[in-house]
């Protein structure tokens, strides 16, 4: 029993090849990039397109929201499929679908043509992200895996810096619309993703033994362990996420967590560079500029994030960044009133309002088994990203009386309730094998 138990634990080690982990790695970080190029283009044109299309605050909020609820189907969808036909191809399609999607966006004449392909770009986003994080977590050894999901994460960032640059290079010339046209560059990432990268073996390991049980099945050879190995493995994946109390505990809990970490980062990110625009007279370069520093102070929380994962553990690290983002977003709302305080503090904000996003790849593979790992990451961050996706829509309509500055500062709430749920239900996973 103990040889058999030490053999699953090494056969679940990742068995890549160092250049096909770093194609894997390459691979997720460019498609994670082109999700936040082409979600974050929006919130900078979007005073043109309330502008051009005389939409209420309300209104301008539900495009991010048609948005989110995309990525909450397309994050169910896609999660699904990966688990049960495959990484690659499903990563693939994902990232055609966002990228075509935005491109025409610049053929839009109407604010329910705008709702319509921005669903579309929100279900290709949603299906990449956990499809992008599987392939990673399945490649990469136990004691690199925070810090290789952080690196995924921190492509997000580089999206978003192209997403302020653009706008502020494109707009004066080609105008609002020409901006989307950008979305079609992630399009030949499919290329490289569906002719340079495989399968996990781990995975490919999963479907392999699965095969063989249905054979020996078939044959009527099969024995009653065997039997029940079958059963587990070729369940619909989603049933793994609830299998039992503690697991189903553990799922609401990461849910509650992906809600609160999605919440806070939408509903400041999405505003933020309007605010400044209308309440402070910023130009679209001058925004550029508020998102690019706090942009920059993402990608160092996020990266720190991963390292000290790895180093001290996922609960503690998380703890950190939750009390760290609760004191930040009281510092900026309530403390900070120039405009350079605004714009040098949003740095601070920008670590730890989205650094915890360095730790969610590894925390969400680690509580999953292989054949529904995909499912996981999808359904548990697409869920609380979906469901996160009134923030804007919420801030919005507290903001009808023209204060989105007071409906903002509300932020800071959100994150004590993601420590104590963590503390509550999600189990440290540090150093974990994967099954």
């Amino acid at each position: 029993m103990g040889n058999a138990v030490t053999q699953q634990r090494q056969a679940s080690e990742p068995t890549e090849s160092k250049g096909q982990r770093y194609k894997a790695l390459i691979g997720s970080v460019l498609g994670y990039a082109a999700e936040g190029l082409d979600m974050l283009l929006l919130s900078f044109v979007l005073v043109f397109i309330i502008r051009d299309f005389s939409l209420s605050p309300v209104q301008a909020g539900n495009l991010t929201l048609a948005t989110t609820i995309g990525m909450m189907v397309g994050s169910y969808l896609f999660g699904f499929l990966a688990d049960l036909f495959g990484r690659i191809r499903v990563m693939t399609v994902t990232i055609l679908l966002f990228s075509v999607a935005t491109a025409l966006i610049y053929f839009a004449d109407s604010y329910w043509q705008l709702l319509g392909l921005r669903f579309l770009v929100g279900m290709g986003v949603g299906g990449e992200f956990g499809v992008g994080m599987a392939i990673v977590t399945e490649t990469w050894s136990k004691k690199m895996r925070a810090k290789a999901t952080s690196c995924v994460a921190l492509g997000w960032q580089l999206g978003v810096l192209g997403a302020s640059i653009i706008p502020a290079l494109v707009v004066p010339q080609f105008g609002w619309r020409a901006v989307f046209l950008f979305g079609l560059i992630p399009a030949l990432l499919a290329v490289f993703v569906r002719k340079s990268i495989s399968e996990p073996k781990l995975w490919e390991r999963k479907q392999e033994m699965k095969r063989k049980l249905q054979q020996k099945e078939a044959a009527g050879t099969i024995t009653a362990e065997e039997q029940q190995q079958l059963n587990q493995v070729r369940k619909f994946p989603l049933k793994k996420l609830f299998a039992n109390k503690k697991i189903t505990m553990t799922t609401l809990g990461l849910i509650i967590m992906s809600f609160i970490q999605n919440f806070g980062y939408y509903g400041i990110f999405t505003w933020m560079p309007t605010i400044l625009s209308q309440k402070y007279g910023y130009s679209l370069a001058k925004a550029s500029g508020w998102m690019l520093i706090s942009t920059v102070g993402m990608l160092v929380g996020i990266a720190i994030f991963g390292i000290l994962a790895d180093k001290i553990g996922r609960r503690k690290t998380f703890t950190i960044y939750y009390i760290g983002g609760t004191v930040s977003c009281l510092i900026y709302f309530f403390v900070l009133q120039s405009e350079s305080a605004l714009l040098w503090g949003s740095a601070l904000l920008g670590f730890f309002a989205n650094g915890m996003m360095g730790g969610f790849g590894a925390i969400l593979a680690e509580n999953y088994p292989s054949e529904a790992r995909s499912t996981a990451e999808n359904f548990i961050f697409g869920t609380g990203r979906g469901l996160a996706g009134f923030g804007p829509t919420i801030i919005g309509a507290l903001a009808v009386g023209g204060n989105i500055m007071g409906a903002m500062s509300l932020v800071f709430i959100i994150y004590p309730i993601g420590l104590l749920t963590m503390l509550l239900f999600v189990p440290e996973t540090k150093d974990k094998v994967l099954d």
